[in-house]
């Protein structure tokens, strides 16, 4: 059965299979390296792959009753931190950043080109953001020419990362143990902006309550205290707006119904935000 254009559950006389086929062979070989690599250290947070000779296709058994992760839930995001903090420590004894294989993190570049994409697509996006269109640029512009003025050190680990810290790659299996699926777009980088992206995933659902976080998870802070104004990039926003743009009018409409509040509410905390977080950054320089 097809379930994306380039997934497949399929029953076989083992059980049944998740087919993920790859355009691009290299990708695939990532995925297969990181698990082989992930299996010889015996790490447990990850689904074991069905080996196959098919160079483009990765395999694993299909999880039945499972579910994603609800960052809003205590437990689930300790737990979905727990996992990525275990992936970063695998650094300590897999030389992940001498394998050419993987490629680096640049996180400046990468967040520079999708704040140009929202300035390219100014008039498409003013009809439903209006003035917070704005709001939106200035925070991001401001977040880059920090960035620029003072190149940070690498202050977490340089290792694996995984690339997608959504919440849907977190998964709850049957037995209700939660394991870290899809490597596609894992690189090597620093574990602090892994985790700076992690809580921009995760602030929104517990109202952008940085204090709380901290005190749930108290090496977040310490980890991502020297680059904390990265929290200021209103990442989320531009991400999901640009995203949008890409979508049919049925689709569009939809999306809104989300994406209108969830705008509403992130501008409404940011002033918050950028204080607090000034105020961190200052104590730490």
């Amino acid at each position: 059965m097809q379930i994306k254009n380039n997934i497949w559950k399929q029953e076989t006389s083992n059980g049944t299979l998740f087919i993920k086929k790859y355009e691009n062979v290299s990708v695939a070989e990532k995925v297969k390296s990181i698990h082989k690599q992930l299996d010889s250290i015996k790490f447990p947070y990850v689904i074991p792959l069905v080996k196959s000779k098919e160079k483009d296709l990765v395999i694993q058994l299909w999880q039945n009753n499972s579910y994603s992760a609800d960052f809003s839930n205590t437990d689930q995001r300790k737990q979905s931190y727990k996992i990525l903090k275990a992936l970063h420590d695998t650094g300590n004894v897999i030389d992940w950043k001498s394998q050419v294989i993987f490629p680096r993190q640049h996180l400046y570049q990468k967040w520079n080109a999708r704040y140009e994409r929202f300035l390219i697509n100014e008039k498409e996006l003013i009809p439903y953001l209006q003035h917070t269109y704005y709001d939106i640029t200035l925070f991001a512009s401001r977040v880059l020419k920090q960035m620029r003025r003072k190149r940070h050190k690498v202050n977490g680990k340089l290792t694996l990362l995984h690339g997608d810290v959504v919440h849907h790659n977190f998964l709850i299996c049957e037995d209700k143990k939660m394991k870290l699926i899809d490597f596609d777009l894992a690189v090597v980088g620093d574990s602090a902006e892994e985790m700076i992206l992690w809580m921009h995933r995760v602030l929104p659902t517990m109202d952008y309550d940085l204090k709380k976080l901290f005190k749930e998870i108290p090496y977040l802070h310490q980890l991502c205290l020297p680059k904390i104004n990265y929290l200021q990039y209103p990442n989320e926003l531009l991400r999901e707006w640009l995203y949008v743009l890409q979508l049919g009018k049925y689709e569009r409409d939809a999306f809104l119904d989300y994406l209108m509040p969830f705008t509403e509410k992130a501008l409404r905390h940011w002033p918050d935000l950028i204080i607090e977080t000034e105020k961190l950054h200052s104590n730490y320089q």
